[in-house]
Protein backbone atom coordinates (compact mmCIF):
# COMPACT_ATOMS: atom_id res chain seq x y z
CA UNK A 1 0.00 0.00 0.00
CA UNK A 2 1.01 3.65 -0.58
CA UNK A 3 1.31 4.43 3.01
CA UNK A 4 3.70 1.55 3.78
CA UNK A 5 5.78 3.05 1.01
CA UNK A 6 5.91 5.79 2.44
CA UNK A 7 7.19 4.40 5.34
CA UNK A 8 9.86 2.44 3.91
CA UNK A 9 11.35 4.90 2.24
CA UNK A 10 10.88 7.12 5.97
CA UNK A 11 12.71 4.89 8.12
CA UNK A 12 16.61 5.48 7.15
CA UNK A 13 15.59 9.05 8.17
CA UNK A 14 13.77 8.75 10.94
CA UNK A 15 16.42 6.18 12.52
CA UNK A 16 19.07 8.58 11.88
CA UNK A 17 16.97 11.18 13.90
CA UNK A 18 17.45 9.32 17.21
CA UNK A 19 14.32 8.16 17.58
CA UNK A 20 15.57 5.20 19.79
CA UNK A 21 16.04 8.15 22.60
CA UNK A 22 12.97 7.69 23.63
CA UNK A 23 12.62 4.60 24.37
CA UNK A 24 15.19 5.32 27.15
CA UNK A 25 17.03 2.60 29.40
CA UNK A 26 14.78 0.20 28.25
CA UNK A 27 15.88 -3.32 26.30
CA UNK A 28 15.38 -3.71 22.90
CA UNK A 29 14.55 -6.46 21.81
CA UNK A 30 15.09 -6.22 18.34
CA UNK A 31 17.39 -3.13 17.65
CA UNK A 32 16.87 -3.06 14.08
CA UNK A 33 13.01 -3.35 14.06
CA UNK A 34 12.41 -0.93 16.72
CA UNK A 35 12.88 2.28 14.86
CA UNK A 36 10.01 0.82 11.95
CA UNK A 37 7.80 0.17 15.08
CA UNK A 38 7.95 3.34 16.86
CA UNK A 39 7.32 5.06 13.46
CA UNK A 40 4.47 3.19 12.53
CA UNK A 41 2.87 3.85 15.70
CA UNK A 42 3.71 7.12 15.19
CA UNK A 43 2.68 8.32 11.70
CA UNK A 44 -0.69 5.50 11.73
CA UNK A 45 -3.15 7.71 11.31
CA UNK A 46 -1.24 9.79 8.01
CA UNK A 47 -0.29 6.36 6.24
CA UNK A 48 -3.65 5.10 6.46
CA UNK A 49 -5.36 8.19 5.33
CA UNK A 50 -2.47 7.36 2.54
CA UNK A 51 -3.76 4.54 1.74
CA UNK A 52 -7.46 5.34 1.93
CA UNK A 53 -7.13 7.64 -0.67
CA UNK A 54 -5.10 5.57 -2.80
CA UNK A 55 -7.67 2.93 -2.72
CA UNK A 56 -9.44 1.97 -5.98
CA UNK A 57 -13.01 2.73 -5.02
CA UNK A 58 -14.19 5.69 -4.97
CA UNK A 59 -16.64 5.33 -1.91
CA UNK A 60 -14.02 4.84 -0.23
CA UNK A 61 -11.63 7.82 -1.33
CA UNK A 62 -14.73 9.90 -0.63
CA UNK A 63 -15.24 8.40 2.87
CA UNK A 64 -11.92 8.86 3.90
CA UNK A 65 -11.71 12.78 2.83
CA UNK A 66 -14.70 13.48 4.26
CA UNK A 67 -13.63 12.50 7.63
CA UNK A 68 -10.27 14.06 7.61
CA UNK A 69 -11.61 17.34 6.14
CA UNK A 70 -14.49 17.43 8.98
CA UNK A 71 -11.79 16.98 11.57
CA UNK A 72 -9.56 19.71 10.11
CA UNK A 73 -12.49 22.23 9.92
CA UNK A 74 -13.74 21.62 12.94
CA UNK A 75 -10.54 21.67 15.42
CA UNK A 76 -7.07 22.57 13.02
CA UNK A 77 -4.95 20.89 15.34
CA UNK A 78 -1.31 20.28 14.37
CA UNK A 79 -2.06 16.25 13.80
CA UNK A 80 -5.72 17.44 11.98
CA UNK A 81 -3.71 20.05 10.11
CA UNK A 82 -1.34 17.62 9.00
CA UNK A 83 -3.52 14.64 8.12
CA UNK A 84 -5.71 16.98 6.25
CA UNK A 85 -2.41 17.74 3.86
CA UNK A 86 -1.45 14.33 3.64
CA UNK A 87 -4.38 13.76 2.35
CA UNK A 88 -4.40 17.20 -0.33
CA UNK A 89 -1.00 16.04 -1.41
CA UNK A 90 -1.98 12.07 -2.45
CA UNK A 91 -2.34 11.49 -5.74
CA UNK A 92 -5.09 9.90 -7.53
CA UNK A 93 -8.75 10.90 -5.87
CA UNK A 94 -10.99 13.66 -6.91
CA UNK A 95 -9.79 15.95 -3.79
CA UNK A 96 -6.16 16.03 -4.42
CA UNK A 97 -4.50 19.71 -4.24
CA UNK A 98 -0.70 19.47 -4.21
CA UNK A 99 -0.50 23.17 -4.24
CA UNK A 100 -3.28 23.63 -1.05
CA UNK A 101 -0.63 20.27 0.20
CA UNK A 102 2.19 22.45 -0.24
CA UNK A 103 0.50 25.47 1.59
CA UNK A 104 0.39 23.46 4.73
CA UNK A 105 3.15 21.55 4.80
CA UNK A 106 5.25 25.00 4.96
CA UNK A 107 2.89 26.07 7.47
CA UNK A 108 3.84 23.73 9.64
CA UNK A 109 7.33 23.33 9.25
CA UNK A 110 7.39 27.17 9.89
CA UNK A 111 6.59 25.90 13.73
CA UNK A 112 8.49 22.60 13.99
CA UNK A 113 8.24 22.80 17.50
CA UNK A 114 4.58 22.05 17.58
CA UNK A 115 4.94 18.85 15.86
CA UNK A 116 6.87 15.08 17.33
CA UNK A 117 10.03 14.23 15.53
CA UNK A 118 8.13 11.75 13.53
CA UNK A 119 5.96 14.27 11.74
CA UNK A 120 8.41 16.88 11.38
CA UNK A 121 10.51 14.03 8.87
CA UNK A 122 7.66 12.96 7.37
CA UNK A 123 6.42 16.84 6.69
CA UNK A 124 9.50 17.29 5.30
CA UNK A 125 9.62 14.27 2.97
CA UNK A 126 6.29 15.36 1.87
CA UNK A 127 6.94 18.83 0.97
CA UNK A 128 9.79 17.59 -0.90
CA UNK A 129 8.31 15.17 -3.04
CA UNK A 130 5.39 17.41 -3.35
CA UNK A 131 8.21 20.13 -4.96
CA UNK A 132 9.32 17.41 -7.09
CA UNK A 133 5.74 16.62 -8.50
CA UNK A 134 4.63 19.88 -8.85
CA UNK A 135 7.75 21.11 -11.13
CA UNK A 136 7.68 18.15 -12.93
CA UNK A 137 3.81 18.67 -13.62
CA UNK A 138 4.90 22.78 -14.50
CA UNK A 139 7.09 21.01 -16.77
CA UNK A 140 5.01 19.06 -18.82
CA UNK A 141 2.75 21.74 -19.01
CA UNK A 142 5.76 23.39 -20.72
CA UNK A 143 6.27 20.93 -22.84
CA UNK A 144 2.80 20.73 -24.09
CA UNK A 145 2.76 24.30 -24.59
CA UNK A 146 5.22 23.94 -26.39
CA UNK A 147 3.98 20.96 -28.95
CA UNK A 148 0.51 22.75 -29.25
CA UNK A 149 2.14 26.06 -30.29
CA UNK A 150 4.39 23.73 -33.03
CA UNK A 151 1.45 22.26 -34.12
CA UNK A 152 -0.60 25.60 -34.56
CA UNK A 153 2.30 26.44 -36.41
CA UNK A 154 2.81 23.65 -38.67
CA UNK A 155 -0.92 23.90 -39.48
CA UNK A 156 -0.88 27.53 -40.45
CA UNK A 157 1.84 26.48 -42.77
CA UNK A 158 -0.06 23.70 -44.35
CA UNK A 159 -2.85 26.15 -45.04
CA UNK A 160 -0.49 28.81 -46.42
CA UNK A 161 1.26 25.82 -48.85
CA UNK A 162 -2.06 24.32 -49.17
CA UNK A 163 -3.40 28.23 -50.47
CA UNK A 164 -0.41 28.93 -52.63
CA UNK A 165 -0.93 25.02 -54.21
CA UNK A 166 -4.51 25.88 -55.19
CA UNK A 167 -3.51 29.62 -56.70
CA UNK A 168 -1.18 28.27 -58.56
CA UNK A 169 -3.90 25.71 -59.60
CA UNK A 170 -6.44 28.41 -60.73
CA UNK A 171 -4.03 30.29 -62.31
CA UNK A 172 -2.77 27.37 -64.23
CA UNK A 173 -6.09 26.60 -65.39
CA UNK A 174 -6.93 30.51 -66.50
CA UNK A 175 -3.14 30.18 -68.50
CA UNK A 176 -5.11 26.84 -70.40
CA UNK A 177 -8.50 28.85 -70.81
CA UNK A 178 -6.79 31.90 -72.35
CA UNK A 179 -4.30 29.41 -74.83
CA UNK A 180 -7.31 27.74 -76.11
CA UNK A 181 -8.96 30.78 -76.57
CA UNK A 182 -6.25 32.22 -78.51
CA UNK A 183 -5.31 28.85 -80.68
CA UNK A 184 -9.73 29.43 -81.37
CA UNK A 185 -8.62 33.17 -82.83
CA UNK A 186 -5.47 31.71 -84.70
CA UNK A 187 -7.53 28.87 -86.30
CA UNK A 188 -10.38 30.79 -87.14
CA UNK A 189 -7.91 33.59 -89.13
CA UNK A 190 -6.01 30.29 -90.48
CA UNK A 191 -9.67 29.11 -92.17
CA UNK A 192 -10.45 32.72 -93.48
CA UNK A 193 -7.05 33.13 -95.55
CA UNK A 194 -7.25 29.75 -96.67
CA UNK A 195 -10.91 30.25 -98.07
CA UNK A 196 -10.04 33.76 -99.66
CA UNK A 197 -10.04 33.55 -104.07
CA UNK A 198 -7.50 36.13 -104.14
CA UNK A 199 -4.59 36.38 -101.88
CA UNK A 200 -4.16 39.23 -100.03
CA UNK A 201 -1.09 41.96 -101.26
CA UNK A 202 -2.13 41.11 -105.52
CA UNK A 203 -5.20 43.00 -104.48
CA UNK A 204 -2.74 46.16 -105.10
CA UNK A 205 -1.90 45.27 -108.76
CA UNK A 206 -4.78 44.80 -110.33
CA UNK A 207 -5.55 48.02 -110.63
CA UNK A 208 -2.73 49.17 -112.64
CA UNK A 209 -2.67 46.10 -114.99
CA UNK A 210 -6.66 47.45 -115.56
CA UNK A 211 -5.44 50.77 -116.25
CA UNK A 212 -2.49 49.97 -118.81
CA UNK A 213 -4.83 47.70 -120.51
CA UNK A 214 -7.20 50.68 -120.72
CA UNK A 215 -4.42 52.91 -121.93
CA UNK A 216 -3.50 50.35 -125.01
CA UNK A 217 -6.65 50.36 -125.88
Amino acid sequence: MLGRCVLASLLPTLAACGLTDKLGSEPLPAPIVAPAQISASGLRAYLDTMDGLASPDPARQADVFYEVEREYTRAPTTASTLRYAVARVTPGHPASSPQEGKRLLETLLATPERMTQEERVFAAVLLHETNTRLKLEAENRRLLATLDDRGRSQANSDKRVQAQLEENARLRRQLAEAQQKLDAIKEIERSIIERSPTPPGSRDANPSETQSSSTSR
